[in-house]
């Protein structure tokens, strides 16, 4: 998937996503993945491609909205650019750092299986076994009973 911004000077660039991990940690300090959205400039061969910019913020801890992120629009000024080209919703939900606000975007699943490989299938692992509240899967067959 290749999308294409307008930079501060004018010009188009095409930029590669891909996905990448965070080490976050939940509020009892389990360690998790969370979601990093990495934009790579595309060149003319595969090779010479380097890393335009890393379009989310991790502030270390689990975000419990499925496939959701903290948006650097501190150094992503094109961040709206990509909004528009539909890879995600913004929730309206935001986070203060100094003076700077990170809105949370919840990326579409699509988008996600499409640049994510491994890297996305370990977050979905993670977070469905994370999730699961249920407790379907564990200990089948046994009931539970209170004393």
């Amino acid at each position: 998937m290749i999308l294409t911004i307008t930079d501060w000077a004018g010009d188009r660039i095409s930029l590669e996503p891909r996905v990448e991990l965070y080490s976050v940690r939940d509020f009892m300090g389990k360690e998790l993945p969370g979601l990093a959205i990495v934009l790579d400039e595309v060149s003319s061969t595969p090779e010479e491609a380097e890393e335009y910019a890393v379009l989310t913020v991790s502030f270390g801890e689990f975000i419990s909205l499925k496939n959701g992120a903290y948006i650097d629009t501190n150094n992503c000024y094109f961040a709206g650019q990509l909004l528009q080209q539909g890879i995600a919703e913004d929730t309206g939900f935001s986070r203060h750092s100094g003076f700077c606000q990170y809105p949370l975007w919840r990326f579409k699943e699509e988008f996600l299986k499409e640049i994510g490989g491994e890297n996305y299938q370990e977050y979905l692992r993670c977070y469905d076994e994370y999730m699961d509240f249920s407790g379907q899967g564990r200990n089948q067959g046994q009931e539970m009973t209170m004393q």
